[in-house]
Parts: structure tokens; C-alpha cells; sequence
């Protein structure tokens, strides 16, 4: 990849870049920094961590100029989108840490740029703008945009709304969310399953080999098995997990909590011992999904600097899945499936996926390949 520089305009492989985005100064391909602008025309180069194309570098930028343009003095709605914004971080100041507070900054920006005075707003706008949003634009915005709406109308800044036209009350006229719509899976089969693990092999990532044997015996999702380790999660000979996505819609006390005796289950024993000798290569990393990357970079996410981060692994399967759309939590589907295939029932699956309805796990199931049940009743005559 070559940088050409004409006319102070930068080129990367034929693509013009943003006016804040460069090269990484080491030369990797695929990796950049962004140039952060204050208020007062300061600036600071800041790396960006994901390994992006050209034109998705150029698309995060703009998105990162719009969460970093000051308020507009024209722009009324752009001002009351960034006082809202600092009172909530007042207020809250843990949402700074939160990568959806970033993405929810982001929608008022968004919003603010559709609708320059919000002072003057009507049902009729939002409508016509509401319900050319996607499904999922939508379910991003709503709940944040009724907070951002109740503060403006205790503010007394909208004159032209009676009430929250975000509110959920069946008795007032409202905006409405769409349907959710029906999702596409591309399932993971036993052949592509082992298809994949075998190019991780080739790319030398045994991490992500260990890390699909586990979750194809437990179900476990990529989030909760790169969480894993050896002081905290293998104790007195078993695994012990809790399941991370359970805790956070039950709390920690109702979450889903699992354990494997390991001598009862000597097949994923073999893998949580494949992954101690690997830690032993990679600086005794106390992770049972460890890897040492080829470039050492800070990630706040990492404590370890082999340790793997669901993100990061995620980015290795898709390295090895070739033209296939799956992903790896697919391999949750395949492993419901299989336990299906061996005769276990719904609700038993149900229990090891921590799922909350019986349906949720039978939608993982791949029908193509779930066993027919046998017919015995006959009629004579």
C-alpha cells in the first residue's frame, strides 16, 4: 500500500483520504490515526485500534468529526445536542467509559444535522424522518432520543410539542417502532466447522481452534470463552462460568451459572489442557484463549498482552472462513444442533444456552440437518 501526495491532497491505494485520517506512521497495512481538533485549534494524532479498509477508515473519520465539531452558533439543535450531552456525562459519569454512549452521541449528532432547530419541531417532521429509518436505526435512538426529548421539554425548548413523541403509551398519538425483522442466519455446519478450524491452523492461530472446540462443547459465546481463565475459572477440577450476556439482563445473583466436572468431560479437558501448554509459549498468559500477536500494541481492553479479546477473535475467523457469511457465534447453533442430534431435549439445550425462551434456542437449531422423529402408529385397514 503507497501513499501518493498531490496537491496536499492524500491518496491510498486510489482513494482520496479524509482531511484527519493518515497513514499508521510504521507503515502497517490497513491501520490508521485519526487527527483530533479541540475548540481552541489544538490537535492531537490518536491511533485507531480496528484494522479498517480505505473506505471504512474514511467513514469512521467522518463519523468521529461529527461527535467532535463544536455546537454551531446557527445550529440550535446541534448547541441543545451538545448541552444535553455534557449534562448527561455530569450526570453520569460512567458513561463515558461506554462504547454505546459513544454510538447513541453519535444519533443526536445525526439527528441534529436533519433537524437544524428543534425549538420548532412537529410530530409530522419527526414522522416523515422516523419512518425512513431502518429497524435497527430505529431500536438505536429511540429510547435515547425520549431521554433527549424529556429534557427539552422540561426545559421548556420545544413550543410546538404537547408531549413526548418518543413516549411509549398506547393512548397518545407516537411514534412507532418497525417490526423486527426475521434474522438471516448463514449456520454453521459440521463440514464448514472443520473446514475453518483447519485454516486456522495454517494461519497459526491455535487460539481460535481452542476457542471453537469450547464453544462447540458448551455453547458458550466468544465474549464469555476469551474471558476464561485459568486462576478464576478452573477451580478444584471444574470450569465454572457465568454466563456473561445472563448477567447482564438478570444481575449477577439471578445470572445463568455452569459448571463441567472436567473428568466427566475428558474431551474438554483436552482442550483446557491444549490451552495451558499454550499459555506456557505465550508469556504464561493466564487466559485459557491466548495468542501472541505479531505487533504489541496498548489496548485498554487487554491485561495481558496475549490475551485475546472477543473483537480480536472474531477478526481471526473471519480470516479463516473464507467465502462463507458465518461468524463464530454460528458455532453456538451448530452445537445446539448437535446436541439436539444426540437426543437431548429443547429445554435441556435451553438450560446450557442461558436462553430465556425455549424458541430462542430452537431458532439456532439447523433444520436441515435435525433428526425426524419415528413414526410407530399404523392403521390396519
Amino acid at each position: 500500500m503507497k501513499a501518493i501526495i498531490l496537491n496536499m491532497e492524500r491518496y491510498v491505494d486510489g482513494v482520496l483520504l479524509h482531511k484527519n485520517l493518515y497513514k499508521c506512521q510504521h507503515g502497517r497495512p490497513n491501520r490508521w490515526r485519526y487527527r483530533k481538533v479541540y475548540d481552541d485549534n489544538s490537535s492531537k494524532m490518536v491511533a485507531i485500534k480496528e484494522v479498517l479498509t480505505v473506505s471504512e477508515a474514511n467513514e469512521l473519520a467522518q463519523e468521529l468529526d461529527a461527535l467532535e465539531i463544536p455546537a454551531s452558533k446557527t445550529g440550535y439543535s446541534r448547541d441543545f445536542v451538545t448541552r444535553y450531552v455534557a449534562w448527561e456525562e455530569k450526570n453520569n459519569p460512567s458513561l463515558k467509559l461506554k462504547e454505546s454512549w459513544t454510538n447513541r452521541k453519535y444519533a443526536f449528532y445525526q439527528f441534529a444535522e436533519h433537524f437544524d432547530d428543534v425549538r420548532h419541531i412537529t410530530l409530522h417532521d419527526l414522522s416523515e424522518w422516523w419512518d425512513d429509518l431502518t429497524y435497527n436505526q430505529q431500536k438505536l435512538r429511540h429510547a435515547a432520543l425520549r431521554k433527549f426529548f424529556n429534557w427539552l421539554m422540561r426545559k421548556s425548548y420545544t413550543t410546538r410539542l404537547k408531549y413526548n413523541p418518543f413516549t411509549t403509551a398506547d393512548d397518545l398519538p407516537r411514534l412507532i417502532v418497525k417490526q423486527k425483522p426475521k434474522k438471516q442466519r448463514a449456520p454453521c455446519t459440521p463440514a464448514l466447522f472443520t473446514q475453518i478450524r483447519e485454516e486456522a491452523g495454517k494461519h497459526g492461530y491455535e487460539c481460535l481452534q481452542i476457542a471453537m472446540d469450547i464453544s462447540r462443547y458448551t455453547t458458550l459465546r466468544e465474549g464469555d470463552i476469551c474471558a476464561l481463565r485459568f486462576d478464576k475459572n478452573i477451580v478444584d477440577g471444574y470450569l465454572k462460568v457465568v454466563v456473561g450476556k445472563s448477567e447482564a439482563q438478570r444481575g449477577s445473583v439471578r445470572a445463568a451459572r455452569l459448571q463441567w466436572y472436567l473428568k466427566d468431560h475428558p474431551l474438554l479437558k483436552s482442550y483446557i489442557d491444549r490451552a495451558r501448554k499454550l499459555s506456557l509459549k505465550n508469556r504464561a498468559c493466564p487466559f485459557v484463549i491466548n495468542h501472541t500477536p505479531k505487533h504489541r500494541s496498548w489496548n485498554d481492553n487487554r491485561t495481558h498482552t496475549c490475551q485475546v479479546t472477543g473483537d480480536r477473535l472474531s477478526r481471526m475467523f473471519a480470516e479463516c472462513r473464507g467465502d462463507s457469511k458465518t461468524t463464530f457465534h454460528e458455532i453456538r447453533g451448530l452445537s445446539s444442533t448437535l446436541f439436539k442430534l444426540s437426543g437431548y431435549t429443547d429445554e435441556q439445550i435451553q438450560q446450557i444456552m442461558a436462553h430465556e425462551d425455549k424458541t430462542t434456542t430452537q431458532g439456532y437449531q439447523n433444520a436441515e440437518i435435525l433428526p425426524y422423529q419415528n413414526v410407530s402408529m399404523r392403521i390396519e385397514q
